[in-house]
């Protein structure tokens, strides 16, 4: 693959992440400013699947999407943080064969986990 194709699919995945987080919001009140997750991507392996891990502008949450070439695109996790904690949550219509083992993968992640995804991301972005 040729640096302007994959470039191209980075693009697509940026896009995609952006778009499914700006509804993002820190906690589910009405009051909470909507997250952007535009530092990365990181390239990542989870349940033998190819994925692009951004960072959100709260120092805190993930957003996660399938790789253009991913057998599970279009799909995206995100991690967003609540409290001390983080809530996992997914969306789209990639093949579940891919998707359901990387949702178990994932959902093991703790804390410390996370906060190394956003840190990679931020080193990717240059931040």
């Amino acid at each position: 693959m040729d640096f302007s194709m994959k470039n191209g699919f980075v693009m697509i995945a940026l896009c995609t992440a952006v778009l499914f987080s700006v509804c993002a919001r820190a906690d589910d009140s009405a009051e909470s400013a909507p997250l952007t997750c535009g530092a990365g991507p990181v390239e990542r392996t989870y349940a033998d699947t190819k994925w692009l891990v951004f960072s959100c502008d709260d120092g805190l949450s993930v957003v996660i999407v399938a790789a253009p070439d991913s057998p599970a695109n279009p799909f995206v996790f995100r991690f967003l943080a609540r409290g001390n904690a983080y809530v996992l949550q997914s969306r789209g219509s990639g093949d579940r064969a891919f998707t359901t083992p990387a949702y178990g993968e994932l959902s093991q992640m703790t804390g410390t986990d996370i906060a190394e995804l956003v840190r990679l991301t931020r080193v990717s972005a240059g931040n």
